[in-house]
């Protein structure tokens, strides 16, 4: 018997053996796996019939009680990806395989919508982010401030507002700003040019956009974005962060360049519509810079746990495939990097090369941005109901939100998202209970249940007394609380909220997470297929 008959006569025995050992979870397993194997090894012995099998174990949920049922579904979605990539795989096959991935994202299951999700989020897309140019530093001009508002053309009368680190300026001629962003001291150089950089290269490259993405243009000085600035203009704890080198960078950029799309409306906010249009306007342009392999890392700063991320080795950063505990999430939505000119920011962009989980995840961190950003808009319209009251109970702000428009924007993101990444308009229906969600986050945004974190004995010990007082007064400690607390006596439980999820546990908002994880996986897939038969999915 050739080799070829004794692989395809172990693929029929595997496809009984499967339907035989249904009931039995680890023979089950077992048999999955090899498969598995076999479909790697020799991917054009299956057939349909292969598929169908795989596709029923996905959908039947049979074994979705049993506690290690992911583990399984992961292996059967992973199967069914191996025959959607093979060049040996015949077309109906991985067709077929990649419908049975995608209609697997609407599973009542949810470790079935996980595992489908994960294997569609690990295509290969021919994502090529461009090549940044190394900086070898000559030394940077030296500039007083009156000289640099000359090169930028206003007025030596000028005074400029502070926003962080930037200073600020009208220019009443051109009607727009001047900005001059200042290097702390923990900055690097190159990360400074690197960001006047990106300035260049999307002007040059974002033009004939189909919706509004006004790009800063970077001021040279001695042809070089980099200069030093002698006097600049600001004193107290902001001067003390400085770089010692008075590096810093400027720019000239629309007026609306600081306005945040869900600002207050004491602040000036946007009406409904307006603020539907540039959210959305956002979520294109992310997608479609991440498509070009320009990835915004930070829309909002997203952390799990910030207190301990100077002794954890994710830094505390937030990873969401893990589900956990979202610190402060209405604190990193108040200053987000989405403005009613578009992403800003440019010191988070990050030039990528490569596709599979890594991109499945860096999508899923901006959806998530953009969610939580449609929640904090809301919560935003009074800015006094935070926290606890009198009374020490949680504030419930959930009559500020409306729930028809915040399902309203759920959707406009996951479908302005998918339509910037793969360049077409997603025209099926979503696999996702938006009605549902935009309840489930109303309870859990708009009422302060998780206010606590916990300030370990072992965080404490790595401060000094003076910033062990700063961290205190910082998070609403009066001086004379402050100084009645001893560093290191103990746990600490403080109020920093609101967070999503008690501190050390799952998020409390798992929907969300769920939502995440299966707009990112269409995105890919969309990708996949756009890239592959130039038809959308």
């Amino acid at each position: 018997m050739s080799h070829h008959r004794i692989l395809a006569a172990d693929l029929a025995f595997l496809e009984e053996l499967i339907e035989v050992r249904r009931g039995d979870f680890s023979a089950l397993y077992l048999a999955v796996r090899e498969l598995h194997d076999l479909i790697r090894l020799r991917p054009d012995l299956a057939g349909l019939q292969t598929v169908s099998l795989l596709c029923r174990m996905l959908q039947s949920g049979e074994h979705a009680r049993q506690k290690q049922s992911s583990v399984l579904y992961r292996e059967v979605a992973n199967a069914l990806r191996c025959l959607v990539l093979s060049s040996e795989t015949v077309a109906p096959v991985a067709e077929q395989s990649l419908m049975s991935l995608t209609n697997a994202l609407a599973h009542p299951v949810a470790n079935t919508r996980r595992a489908a999700a994960e294997a569609l989020g690990g295509m290969p897309m021919a994502i090529h982010g461009p090549n940044l140019p190394q900086w070898s530093f000559k030394e940077p001009p030296l500039l007083r401030w009156h000289h640099l508002l000359a090169r930028g053309e206003v007025s030596a009368n000028s005074e400029p507002a502070i926003w962080g680190r930037s200073l600020v300026i009208s220019r009443m001629t051109w009607n727009d700003l001047l900005v001059v962003k200042l290097a702390r001291i923990q900055d690097h150089p190159e990360a400074m040019c690197r960001e006047a950089w990106w300035f260049d290269y999307l002007r040059s490259s974002s033009c004939d956009l189909p919706v509004r993405f006004d790009v800063p243009r970077p001021l040279r000085i001695a042809n070089q974005y980099l200069f030093r600035i002698l006097d600049p203009p600001i004193d107290g704890d902001t001067a003390n962060s400085l770089h010692p080198q008075g590096y810093a960078i400027a720019f000239t950029a629309h007026r609306d360049y600081f306005r945040y799309i869900n600002e207050s409306a004491q602040e000036t906010g946007l009406r409904h519509t307006d603020f539907d249009e540039a959210l959305c306007r956002n979520a294109w342009l992310l997608g479609h810079l991440t498509a070009k392999g320009i990835v915004h890392t930070a829309p909002i700063p997203l952390f799990h746990n910030r207190v301990q991320g100077h002794r954890r080795t994710d830094f505390g950063l937030y990873e969401w495939i893990r589900g956990g505990r979202l610190d402060r999430w209405l604190r990193s939505c108040r200053y987000p990097n989405l403005g009613l000119t578009g992403p800003r920011d440019f010191e988070h962009l990050l030039a990528c090369q490569n596709s599979g989980s890594g991109m499945y995840q860096r999508i899923g961190t901006q959806l998530l941005s953009l969610l939580l950003v449609a929640g904090s808009y809301f919560r935003n319209q009074d800015l006094q109901r935070v926290g606890l009251d009198d009374q020490g109970k949680p504030v419930d702000a959930r009559d500020l939100f409306d729930r028809t428009f915040l399902q309203r924007l759920a959707q406009g993101i996951v479908t302005s998202y998918y339509a910037g990444f793969t360049g077409a308009e997603y025209t099926g229906t979503l696999p996702f209970d938006f009605e549902a969600l935009s309840g489930r986050m109303i309870v859990e945004m708009g009422v302060d249940r998780h206010m606590e974190e916990i300030l370990r004995v072992a965080d404490q010990e790595t401060m000094t007394d003076a910033e062990f007082q700063e961290f205190l007064g910082e998070r609403g400690y009066s001086p004379e609380q402050a100084e009645g607390l001893e560093r290191g006596a103990g746990d600490l439980m403080i109020h920093t909220g609101p967070h999503l999820g008690a501190f050390n546990n799952r998020i409390s908002l798992p929907e969300l997470i769920d939502l995440v994880a299966i707009a990112s996986a269409l995105c890919v897939a969309g990708r996949y297929r756009q890239e592959r038969t130039s038809s959308p999915f």
